[in-house]
């Protein structure tokens, strides 16, 4: 008795769908298309019950057929009436898949403009930014140089003065010394001396050297290093 009222209600629910699909009615969610389904087989499965009960029953009568064939009619339209609602059920979800899958498309295709416009804008400021590091690294490389070379021009003006300074003192000496002969002891002394201090300008100069040639490796080490740096 369950079975068939279960049976009476879902196809009477059918049969409201079925007359609901005739009607204007707005499209169904995918909620409600995936319950059709549902609801559908459900159905099916309860007509294939009532089916096998209602044979059991209709084998006890003594005439039993009219009892089959009035079961098999019930069976037949149940399962047709469920057998549509879950076919329905299922073209409604693939229809409302069918309309996401288009939406999105239509999505991408409504926002590819805009992105690739922003994929190209954003390789321009990154080429405006590597071209200005550019500039920024050369204008380094470039005041490096010139302070060394201003370095290089002012050691050789130093030691330009300082020869000239040792040239005039060398020629007062001569000087001196012309005037004096009788003062030999003076003059080798003098001379001494002046031989030491050419020395000690020549080792200042030497070191002064050696400091300019390990500045100009540093720079150009470093140089070297930004140039690795903004290869990678």
């Amino acid at each position: 008795m369950q079975i068939r009222k279960v049976l009476v209600a879902g196809l009477m629910l059918v049969h409201a769908w079925a007359l609901a699909q005739t009607a204007d009615a707005p499209p169904l969610s995918r909620d409600e298309a995936r319950a059709q389904r549902v609801k559908g087989k459900a159905l099916k499965d309860e007509a294939e019950a009532r089916y096998e009960a209602d044979k059991a029953a209709c084998q006890s009568k003594v005439i039993a057929i009219g009892c089959m064939s009035s079961a098999k009619e019930r069976h037949s339209e149940a399962v047709r009436q469920a057998g549509l609602m879950e076919r329905e059920g299922r073209k409604a979800e693939r229809e409302i898949h069918r309309q996401e899958v288009e939406a999105k498309a239509a999505k991408r295709a409504a926002e590819a403009p805009a992105n690739e416009a922003k994929q190209k804008a954003d390789v321009e400021r990154y080429r405006e930014k590597e071209a200005q590091r550019a500039a920024e690294r050369e204008l380094s490389r470039a005041e490096e140089a010139k302070k060394l070379e201003t370095r290089r021009s002012k050691a050789a003006a130093e030691r330009a003065a300082q020869q000239q300074k040792l040239a005039a003192r060398s020629q007062e000496d001569a000087k001196r010394a012309e005037k004096a002969p009788g003062n030999a002891s003076k003059k080798a002394e003098r001379e001494r001396q002046h031989a030491e201090r050419v020395k000690k300008i020549d080792e200042r100069a030497r070191q002064y050297a050696d400091l300019l040639k390990r500045r100009e490796a540093e720079a150009a080490a470093k140089q070297a290093a930004m140039a690795a740096a903004a290869a990678k």
